[in-house]
This record gives structure tokens, C-alpha cells and sequence, in this order.
């Protein structure tokens, strides 16, 4: 694409006008028709000044937009329309990566689009193939890597959604391979790390215990191997907090405690954050929950010391105090049930400590109520 000396501006002028439209457009309320209009009017105007890189830039631009604004509005038509246009442009431009990473961004936005009709996974595993292939054709461009695993990490959950396990196993073991292509680029580790969270937050809920811990050590070693990005860590934290809740509801116990344990060495990782931290203590909670439920008292009264001891640490966190009270008052009332009136007494007490310590904390008072209509 060039643009020619002296080349009349307002070509370009009236590109980004039309570009900023349908930005404007990405409201709660979007104006499809002026959305539409404006597209239309880019469409015209690149035919008319074929090569003017500015007026590609627009666009590009653009279009983009209009394939986000038409995903979020459910309208099929305005992001096939979008994705049809930068395909045109990626073959015309072949050597331009602006187009072609576009194309790729607008491929993610159909393939959730597509999602939602019928036989949709079937299109969006054609979409995605487009984007594969593109991606084989140019493998210096990073910045098509990653959107090309994006794309991939959406049909692993796309593929489990409407239970289709073999398909979801083929896009994880296609962002294992687009990482081992692009070993340093922190965003495909990201989308893969997201993959596999995909696999695992859906593995919680139903499949083999087993198997699923397998896959929550796969996704806490690529956080371990990648200290140095946070997103990895928090992802991780998601994925073992998903597995305590989803194994503990189903009465998986054993499984479910060896998840929790596995949050809680992540959480003593020096990179890890509070987001870690307030994922454990809510994890913690579920787990002693699901251990009550069990009469299991001696193994939810040692989580329940642990998350004593991480709610004095994070005295001011509101996350973590809210998870001790609720567990305090669920361990006050198991013991009650029991019979042991002194751990219950403890336990209640726990929770009043936290209430004097904190007496403007509005949720705090909520579970004590609740402990006291419990009586």
C-alpha cells in the first residue's frame, strides 16, 4: 500500500470520520444502521483509492470495530460482513501484516459469533483453520500467533460447551504446539495457559478426578515456569480454585483438598498477588463447607486454622475476612451440631473478633446475624 504525494486528504478525511462512527457504535445501545452505513461507506472508499495506505488504515480500523460491535449485538451478519472485507484486503495485501492481523482479531469475533447458531462449531472450526493456515504462511509475525492461539483457547471452552471433548483436545494440543513455535511471546503463553483453564474449569464439573488434577499441574507449572508474568499465576489460582469447588460440590473430597493444597504452595510463589490470596481464602471456604457437610470436622478445622491465619495477615482485605467469617460461622455450627460447644464457642468467637476489629463491615454483621438466628 502506498499513498501518493500530494494526495488529496480527504479520502483519508472521510475514512476516519466513518471509522470513528462505528467506534462509536460500541455502546450499551449501539446504532447498528449508522454502524452499517459507515462500513459501507469504507467499503466504497477503499475500491475508490485502492493502495492509499491511510485510507486502509481506517478501515482496518474500522472494520474491526464493527466486528466487536456486531458479536456484542448478536448480529451474525455485520461480523461475517467484517470478516469477509479483511479477508479481501489479507489477500490483496499480502504482505502487509496490518490486514492479516486484523483479519485474524475479526476470526476471533466470528468464531464466538458462529458459536451461537446452530452447528456453529462446526463454521468456527472452518474459521479457525483459515486463521491456522494464515498463521503457517507467516510464522515471523508474533503478533498473528497470538491472536491465532486466542482463537484457539475460545474453542477449547466453545468445544466443551456443547460437548465436544475430542475437538477441545485438538485445540489444546494446537496451542501446545503455536507455544512451542513462538516460545517467547508472553501472550501466546497466555492463551494457552487460558486453554488449558478452559479444559480444567469444565473438567471440575464432571469428568475423572484423576485426570483432571493432571491438568491442573500442567497449567501451576507454566505459571511456575513463567514467574515473571502475573496473568499466568492468577490464571492458575482460577484453575485450582475452580477444581476445590467443582470436585468438593461433587463430593470428591480427597481430589478437591489436594487442589486446595496445590493453591495454597502457588500462593506462597513471591510473584503471586493478592488476587492468589483472596482465590485461596474462598477456596478455603468451599472446601471447609463441603468437609462439614461430611462431618469430615477434624480436616475442615485444619483449613479452617490456615484461613485463620491468612485473614490475620490480610487484616484489611474485605475478600478474605468475608470467607473467615463465613467459615467461622459454618464450623460454629457443625460443632453445635455435634455437641462440641466448646470449639463452637471458639469458632463463634472468631467471628465477633472479626466484628470488633472491623465494625463498619457491613457483610460481617450479615453472617453473624445469620449465626445468631441460627441458635
Amino acid at each position: 500500500m502506498t499513498t501518493a504525494p500530494g494526495h488529496d486528504n480527504r479520502a483519508a478525511d472521510e475514512a476516519h470520520q466513518a471509522a470513528r462512527t462505528i467506534a462509536d457504535a460500541t455502546t450499551s445501545e449501539p446504532d447498528l444502521e449508522a454502524a452499517r452505513r459507515a462500513f459501507e461507506a469504507l467499503v466504497t472508499l477503499c475500491h475508490r483509492h485502492d493502495g492509499d495506505n491511510e485510507v486502509i488504515q481506517a478501515a482496518v480500523s474500522g472494520t474491526l470495530h464493527l466486528a466487536a460491535v456486531g458479536r456484542a449485538a448478536g448480529a451474525l451478519d455485520l461480523v461475517r460482513s467484517a470478516h469477509t472485507f479483511l479477508g479481501g484486503l489479507t489477500a490483496r495485501f499480502d504482505d502487509d501484516p496490518l490486514p492479516r492481523r486484523a483479519f485474524a482479531e475479526a476470526s476471533v469475533d466470528l468464531i464466538l459469533a458462529e458459536a451461537r447458531v446452530a452447528n456453529g462449531l462446526s463454521e468456527a472450526l472452518l474459521i479457525y483453520r483459515a486463521v491456522a493456515s494464515l498463521g503457517e504462511a507467516h510464522t515471523e509475525d508474533t503478533d498473528l500467533a497470538s491472536a491465532r492461539a486466542k482463537a484457539a483457547a475460545n474453542l477449547v471452552a466453545l468445544a466443551l460447551e456443547v460437548n465436544q471433548p475430542r475437538e477441545a483436545r485438538l485445540a489444546l494440543a494446537e496451542l501446545a504446539r503455536i507455544e512451542t513455535a513462538q516460545p517467547t511471546v508472553s501472550a501466546v503463553r497466555h492463551q494457552h495457559a487460558r486453554g488449558m483453564f478452559n479444559s480444567i474449569a469444565h473438567a471440575a464439573t464432571r469428568n475423572d478426578p484423576d485426570k483432571s488434577l493432571v491438568a491442573l499441574d500442567s497449567l501451576i507449572a507454566a505459571a511456575r515456569r513463567n514467574p515473571d508474568q502475573r496473568e499466568l499465576i492468577d490464571l492458575a489460582a482460577e484453575g485450582a480454585f475452580a477444581m476445590v469447588t467443582g470436585l468438593g460440590t461433587r463430593g470428591h473430597l480427597e481430589p478437591a483438598e489436594r487442589s486446595y493444597r496445590a493453591l495454597a504452595s502457588l500462593s506462597r510463589m513471591s510473584e503471586a498477588g493478592l488476587p492468589v490470596r483472596r482465590r485461596l481464602a474462598e477456596a478455603a471456604f468451599n472446601l471447609i463447607t463441603d468437609l462439614c457437610g461430611a462431618n469430615a470436622l477434624g480436616e475442615a478445622q485444619l483449613i479452617y486454622d490456615e484461613l485463620t491465619a491468612l485473614s490475620v495477615g490480610e487484616d484489611d482485605d474485605p475478600t478474605i475476612r468475608l470467607a473467615q467469617a463465613k467459615a467461622s460461622a459454618n464450623m460454629a455450627l457443625t460443632w453445635r451440631r455435634e455437641g462440641e460447644d466448646m470449639a463452637a464457642a471458639i469458632a463463634a468467637d472468631d467471628l465477633k473478633a472479626l466484628l470488633h476489629a472491623h465494625p463498619d463491615d457491613q457483610e460481617l454483621f450479615e453472617v453473624a446475624a445469620f449465626l445468631d438466628m441460627a441458635d
